[in-house]
């Protein structure tokens, strides 16, 4: 593996180099994919591409064919990528003498002998209208003009080269000289394990096989090639590889190799298959699971599949508008995934060529795809995972490998800070890396997409990354001729030592210290010893309820870095305490800030939040309060549950935007929104910048993903669940033993004699407020009422609370369970009954009862509701749910069952009787009692409606990607007399 400089070799040789091997906007490899965009790096492309040549090559100048050496390159370099067999503009092509004399809509383009008459010359000096190149293209320079003009005067002679790709190959190559010795290592542009001793490598114009137990050992060389090779792929069964490459603007081919015997063997001619798959570059190959099928493409942005075995063109798979860097076939070689420049991953049905998808939300050139089989518990559940230029991962649930589906994003993580042009998932699809242009190497477990380690960085650009067979080890080859080794295994087994070790408080947990159930907490006042500054802190005993006052002294302009009312607490290492203010619920001026510090009045790190996607607000600001319609940069990237960084405050995404003049709603879904991690809630400018964020332990080092973290301090402002207004609260989880400073001010500096407050520090009592939102329904005949339930939330009491009923007469049915799910605040339910009406009383009332769990204590709710019940004989509109394709006179269906990410219909079924309008069944909210994450999908401007003069309509429901499995019953509702309900559904998420 040696690399020799090109020191044999002149200026005017080097050129013409570039010129054969490297035409404009034709990049040699998927390396160095940064300079894509730019046309006027591509003369660089030749220099660059020497790095892969073999060492100390020289090359005929062929003088007897001028075309072929001094015209050729000229037209490549600067014409043919606009004017060629698959891309021709005005039906003009240059790539060859015969289509040069050829011409097109304007007809030849040269007269031989005539220079000044040739239309190629008159447009390239801007004779003609329009010139060429464009001016905003890389201009032919005065020698090359000169050059063209003189070859036209003397009659334009010369021949085209041979059309084969070998043939043209050999030609090339025909005066290459080999030195005896070198003593640096020629590139390697591509590598693939083959079993746990060997691994092939790619080189410019061979493949050769390494002994990974005998590093030392020379390479063993296997087989010539044709050209670069761009990628090695390896089947399913590790008994084939697919080599693809090529000469760029001259031909692509691809190889198919056995690899079985490729230890022991040099192979011969006939045991490989070879088929020149295009007119220009091949960038991958892949090869099918089951069937002797090679899909192949490059930079002519086709793709193709072969049968290996015949040569035979199967079929053409068309509808990129950039270069093809990348293929997978998913498992069952049904599916076909390419990844493109034109910033898209294609999805593509292998036997019909349908294409299935398009997933549009890259943001830069598409490098690397693979199918991620990401739960071995359901093998046909099929994910996409995708790298590019937009330094992202992606990930996307497939639903169907047959039929035309919307795949919902699943993930969209912010990597690498420059292009991620290397992707390889571990064989058993539970880990992945990614390598970017900056040298940097990441390890990420597949299933939360969780940093797992960084690796040393490379010096050199990548080429090339494989997983060793047992999933311990990673190579890496470089542009500098290297092969590199990295243990996968300890960095694996220490990332799960570090897992199980016990974390900081989330803003979710579930507190750890005793309960105190007493109500009997000791009141005392402030002390009278002057002002309460830390180094006069009262130390105070917990429990306890504080009487004090904010006065002008507190606040001095002598110590007003330090001003406020100071407090000293004894604490205990992770025994949660709840520290809160009564002041403006007391009627009190003051607007309380609390903040804890230790004993030199630093702030009590909480925290810290990693951004792992950049955003920022749009169309409008937000206010303090305000849940509904943030819109977000870029909300596509994001996900239900995720947490938004903004200024300092921290909200919960709650439901997706609904239409395109909509946003997210934030927790909890309606009301005043909620802050996390003890955040305040602070009003937010248009184009102000935001982040979804995620929890990192405070003493692990951030992910280098050249995105900020936020370290989150106890301190707080207003209630982050708004239960005490503009009274601040901090959920305390002391990180050590220790003594521990509370420091009360006001947010606006301001005191006084009347700035009263009570500061009240207990442990945590687990509780909720159970309500009844709905006092009184009504029942009509054959149709169902709803109820509304909710409960405010206290002291970590965030699981399901179970609703359960007493007292109900007979023949009343109450659709159960009813539960609030976790972390949410209200469900819905449904009374009926199917009961003659006059057998029920006319009245009557139900008890409910609420309750919860925390750890193994059970919490119930100390207020139980009661619910009126009253009757009415007044027919209403009758509704239900039926299959999508089934009669409108079907019986209702009774289950639904749908997938995370997934979307699935029924038949909404009306009988209108005097109703002649439009019936509406609601907006966001239409699918009542869904569970989080479930809504109705199609609602438009004005909700779900039956228009008039019909009376049924499709109805889809969607399931986002972060749905728990599960079963809940749901129902509609139409908003006409009576408010009549469907029949519950039971939705079964799987």
């Amino acid at each position: 593996m040696e690399f020799a400089p090109y020191k044999t070799l002149d200026p005017g040789k080097l050129t013409w180099i570039a010129n054969q091997l490297l035409p404009p906007n034709k990049p040699p490899s998927d390396l160095m994919l940064d300079l894509l965009p730019k046309r006027s790096n591509w003369p660089m492309w030749g220099l660059i591409f020497l790095a892969f040549a073999k060492p100390s090559v020289a090359f005929s100048q062929e003088p007897e064919n001028p075309y072929a050496t001094t015209i050729e390159p000229i037209l490549v370099k600067y014409c043919v990528a606009c004017h060629n067999p698959s891309d021709h503009e005005s039906n003009l092509q240059l790539h060859s003498l015969q289509s040069i004399l050829t011409g097109g809509d304007a007809g030849p383009a040269l007269i031989p002998g005539k220079p000044d008459d040739s239309l190629i010359l008159r447009r390239t000096l801007g004779i003609d209208s329009p010139k060429m190149p464009p001016e905003d293209s890389p201009q032919p320079s005065p020698q090359d003009i000169d050059k063209l003009k003189q070859w036209i005067m003397a009659g334009a002679p010369g021949t085209d080269r041979p059309n084969s790709l070998l043939d043209r190959w050999k030609q090339i190559t025909k005066s290459t000289t080999h030195p005896t010795s070198d003593k640096t290592k020629p590139a390697i542009t591509a590598c693939a394990i083959i079993d746990s001793n060997h691994i092939l490598i790619g080189k410019f114009a061979n493949v050769e096989l390494l002994d990974l137990k005998n590093p030392t050992a020379k390479p063993k060389s296997i087989h010539p090639l044709t050209g670069k090779v761009s990628q090695i792929r390896v089947d399913s069964n590790t008994k084939l590889a697919a080599i693809a490459g090529g000469i760029p603007g001259i031909g692509g081919l691809v190889q198919i190799i056995p690899i079985s015997s490729t230890p022991t063997i040099s192979l011969q001619d006939s045991q490989i298959k070879s088929i020149e798959a295009h007119k220009d570059i091949l960038y991958c190959a892949a090869i099918h699971p089951t069937d002797p099928w090679v899909a192949t493409a490059g930079y002519d942005r086709i793709i193709r599949l072969w049968d290996f075995q015949s040569g035979k063109l199967l079929r053409s798979f068309e509808g990129h508008n950039g270069a093809v860097y990348d293929l997978d076939f998913d498992p069952s070689g049904q599916v076909l995934a390419s990844a493109s420049a034109d910033e898209t991953i294609k999805v593509w049905h292998v036997e019909s060529g349908l294409r299935l998808d398009t997933l549009g939300q890259g943001e830069a050139e598409q490098l690397r795809v693979r199918f991620l089989k990401s739960n071995p518990q359901t093998p046909d559940q099929i994910d996409i995972v995708a790298t590019g230029a937009d330094r992202r991962i992606r990930q996307w649930r497939l639903p169907s490998l047959e039929q035309p589906s919307v795949s919902p994003m699943l993930e969209s993580i912010f990597a690498h800070e420059s292009t991620i042009h290397q992707l390889a998932l571990s064989p058993d699809h539970s880990y992945a890396i990614t390598a970017a242009h900056d040298g940097t190497i990441k390890l990420w477990q597949t299933q939360d997409w969780s940093l797992i380690a960084d690796l040393p960085a490379s010096k050199d650009l990548l080429t090339s990354i494989a997983w060793s067979s047992d999933a311990s080890t990673l190579y890496c080859t470089s542009i500098a001729g290297e092969l590199k080794s990295h243990n996968i295994a300890q960095l694996v087994s220490n990332y799960k030592k570090n897992q199980s070790a016990p974390t900081t408080q989330s803003a979710h947990s579930t507190w750890s210290a005793p309960i105190d159930t007493s109500t009997d907490i000791p009141v005392v006042a402030e002390s009278d010893s002057g002002p309460r500054w830390i180094d006069q802190a009262q130390v105070l005993s917990i429990p306890v309820k504080l009487q004090g006052v904010l006065k002008n002294e507190d606040v001095s302009l002598g110590r007003a870095s330090l001003g406020g009312d100071w407090y000293a607490i004894d604490c205990k290492k992770g025994q949660a305490l709840v520290i809160e203010i009564f002041a403006a619920r007391d009627k009190s001026p003051l607007d309380s800030l609390l903040e804890i510090t230790d004993d030199k009045a630093r702030p009590v790190l909480r925290t810290r939040l990693q951004a792992v996607r950049e955003s920022y607000f749009t169309f409008r600001g937000k206010d303090s309060s305000t849940i509904d319609d943030f819109r977000l940069h870029r909300w596509e990237d994001m996900e239900l549950n995720q947490w938004l960084y903004a200024g300092g405050e921290v909200v919960q995404l709650w439901l997706y935007p609904r239409g395109p003049d909509s946003g997210f709603k934030v927790y909890p879904g309606f009301g005043n929104r909620f802050t996390y991690f003890g955040t305040s809630p602070i009003a937010h400018a248009l184009n102000e910048p935001a982040w979804i964020v995620g929890e990192i332990d405070p003493q692990s080092p951030p992910v280098s993903n050249g995105l900020p973290v936020f370290p989150i301090y106890y301190s707080n402002d207003d209630d982050p669940q708004r239960f005490g207004g503009k009274d601040s609260k901090i959920d305390f989880l002391p990180p050590d033993n220790g003594r521990y400073y509370i420091r009360l001010r006001d947010t606006r500096g301001l005191s006084g004699d009347d700035f009263k407050y009570s500061l009240i520090i207990q442990y945590p009592t687990p509780r909720m407020n159970f309500k009844l939102e709905t006092n009184e329904v009504t029942l009509r005949p054959d149709v169902g009422a709803e109820f509304v339930v909710s409960a405010e939330r206290f002291d970590g009491l965030d699981g399901d609370i179970q609703v359960e009923f007493d007292q109900l007469p007979t023949g009343i049915q109450i659709a159960s369970p009813l539960f609030i799910e976790k972390g949410q605040l209200k469900a819905i339910g449904q009374i009926r009954t199917n009961t003659p009406l006059a057998q029920i009383p006319k009245e009557f009332e139900i008890n409910l009862i609420a309750k919860g769990r925390i750890a193994d204590q059970e919490v119930i709710a100390a207020n139980r509701p009661k619910l009126k019940v009253k009757v009415n004989d007044k027919p209403t509109m009758l509704l239900k749910l039926v299959g999508k394709n089934d009669p409108d006179d079907a019986p209702a269906i009774e289950t639904l069952k749908i997938k995370p990410g997934q979307t699935i219909s029924a038949k909404l079924v009306i009988q209108r009787g005097d109703l002649a309008a439009d019936i509406a069944f609601g907006g966001d909210d239409c699918g009542r009692n869904l569970p989080h994450g479930c809504f109705v999908d199609n609602i438009g401007l004005n909700g779900l409606l039956i228009p008039a003069g019909q009376s049924s309509r499709e109805v889809f429901i969607t399931a986002a990607p972060i749905v728990q499995p599960q079963r809940r019953l749901f129902h509609l509702r139409g908003n006409v007399d009576g408010n009549p309900t469907s029949l519950p559904v039971e939705l079964i998420v799987q």
